[in-house]
């Protein structure tokens, strides 16, 4: 009888560690998939002004800091820049380092290869679209 208990006892612990080994966390991976660290060319940009974001690059770094590069008429210029993202993926923060502070942006990212910025103009209160595409 002894032995009965014993047998049933290990297949259940068997079983129990191999359960837990075979699940995973769909949270974690939905993060994971969705990170902005990388570098990510501008795509797209809804704000009518002279100057265009189209082709600036964005590289995140997974300390909070990054690069932004850009070519204008005096060549090739770059800025470090600081980031944070909300804990739901769904608002980024960043400091251009130009005095203003943190920008608030409504952040997507679409199979982790397109992401799109949302944020208000405090001037005329108007909301614009940054689309970003993934290249690294």
């Amino acid at each position: 009888m002894k032995t009965l208990r014993f047998i049933g006892m290990t297949i259940v612990a068997v079983i129990m560690s191999v359960s837990s080994v075979a699940c995973s966390n769909d949270d974690e991976d939905d993060k994971q998939s969705n990170t902005v660290i990388g570098m990510w060319e501008v795509a797209g940009d809804t704000y009518d002004e002279e100057y265009n974001d189209i082709g600036d690059i964005y590289t995140f770094y997974s300390d909070g800091t990054g690069l932004l590069e850009w070519i204008d008429s005096s060549g090739k210029n770059s800025s470090i820049i600081t980031y944070k993202i909300n804990s739901d993926n769904t608002i980024i923060y960043i400091d251009y380092e130009d005095g203003d502070g943190f920008e608030e942006m409504r952040m997507s990212i679409t199979d982790n290869a397109l992401m799109k910025w949302t944020y208000t103009d405090e001037e005329d209160g108007k909301d614009y679209t940054i689309t970003l595409k993934r290249i690294k």
